[in-house]
């Protein structure tokens, strides 16, 4: 009987590792908000502030990046990302004070920044030719599935237990996952002994043919756009999906029906995920991010009707959401992969995330301040319909700037 190709393993424990680094240090992290608030007093600023921290230990781990896996293997890297995670839970489980909460929240930061979407292209880059997107959308599913499966588990735990046990059992696991990464994980497809999947396929002349393709990059003009498009993407998929638990029970609604909500856009964030990649690999980067960013656009202004509190409006918003987030957290490594050659990939993943990371930075607070100063957070999700919007339109334009020098 042959044996599945290796490559799909290397695939699953990437989604174990999306599972914590994004999914657990972010989304699932999301669900202690109200919680922090209530038991520690803290202000909506403070408690955004938190985000803010993590974000601001993410960008400043993607700059290092480059330098962090040229003195460790991926393998490895990504080990100590997921016991970054870990450390953080166990922080905020003796936590007591807000100067803890912000040494947790700045640790979990480093596991997102070294530990996410960065490592998870380049592996998906060396074992996959064929299937290249998909294989990452099942990756990317992993936070999705975070979101899916810690709002009722860290919200029973909570209300049955403690805040401080939930802490304590989630990094327990953490820790265990991240055993099991560096146990299966592998770096390269010679590890094996195999090709990446679908090489064959693609140089059919063997080694040979893959040095004469032709090698290339963005340019100038891209460059700009695509940074302005990632600065955004970053701003939506960081605060702008942390902050959804706070904006639901801010306007009313019960803390499980908000664990609920945040679980249900777990499950349509996988779905739409698997979607995202199984539709970018049939009709190309361009047309389907156009697609999920404009579902994503609708549920983002759904999101501002949050004050009817409607069941209606609400499914609808998750159903937009879940499916139109995958732009936002996929799209950097797929519009790297359309815009530059093989060789730059690297480089150029790298710094789409780092400026994605600068937009989560930038961005981090700025619903606690509104909140603050306005009374909600509804007009924090008038901005990011806004910027999602421009980022559509920035989007369209790099394309057909890319089209003018190659081809694609």
């Amino acid at each position: 009987m042959k044996r599945p190709y290796y490559g799909w393993v290397v695939c699953l424990v990437s989604t174990l590792l999306l599972f914590v680094t994004m999914g657990t240090v972010s989304n699932g992290f999301s669900v202690y908000l109200p919680y922090i608030m209530a038991e520690h007093g803290l202000t909506n600023a403070q408690t955004s502030s938190l985000v803010t921290l993590r974000c601001l230990a993410s960008f400043f781990a993607m700059l290092g990046i480059g330098f962090y896996y040229k003195n460790v293997s991926i393998r490895v890297g990504v080990g100590i990302a997921a016991a970054c995670a870990g450390a953080s839970f166990c922080l905020y489980s003796v936590a007591e004070s807000y100067p803890v909460f912000c040494l947790g929240a700045a640790i979990s930061g480093l596991s997102y920044g070294l530990g996410s979407m960065i490592p998870v292209s380049i592996l998906m880059n060396r074992w996959f030719v064929k299937h290249r997107a998909l294989a990452l959308s099942i990756c990317a599913s992993g936070s999705g599935i975070a979101t899916i499966v810690l709002p009722p588990v860290t919200t029973a735990l909570v209300e049955g237990l403690s805040m401080t046990a939930a802490f304590r059992i989630e990094g327990g696991a953490v820790f265990l996952f991240a055993a099991l990464i560096v146990l299966f994980l592998r770096n390269d497809p010679k590890e094996k002994g195999v090709k990446p999947y679908g090489w064959e396929e693609a140089h059919p002349a063997g080694d040979a043919g893959e040095t004469r393709r032709p090698s290339f990059t963005l340019t100038a003009g891209t460059w700009a756009l695509m940074a302005c498009v990632s600065l955004f993407m970053g701003a939506l998929a960081n605060p702008g999906f942390s902050h959804l638990s706070v904006l639901y029970t801010s306007q009313g609604f019960d803390p499980m029906v908000v664990a609920a909500i945040i679980s249900a856009a777990g499950v349509m964030i996988t779905v739409g995920k698997l979607l995202y990649g199984e539709v970018t690999d049939r009709i190309g980067g361009c047309k389907s991010s156009l697609l999920f960013g404009g579902i994503l656009l609708g549920g983002y202004l759904l999101c501002c009707l949050a004050f009817l509190r409607s069941m209606a409006v609400t499914v609808a918003t998750v159903l937009l959401l879940g499916v139109g987030y995958p732009i936002a957290t996929m799209g950097p490594s797929v519009w790297a992969n359309d815009m530059c050659s093989a060789d730059h990939y690297p480089t150029v993943v790298r710094r789409l995330q780092v400026i994605y990371a600068g937009g989560a930075l930038v961005f981090a607070g700025v619903p606690g301040i509104l909140a603050d100063r306005l009374g909600g957070y509804i007009p924090a999700y008038l901005m990011f319909s806004g910027f999602l919007a421009a980022a559509l339109v920035c989007i369209a334009l790099a394309y057909r700037e890319t089209r003018k020098h190659r081809r694609i």
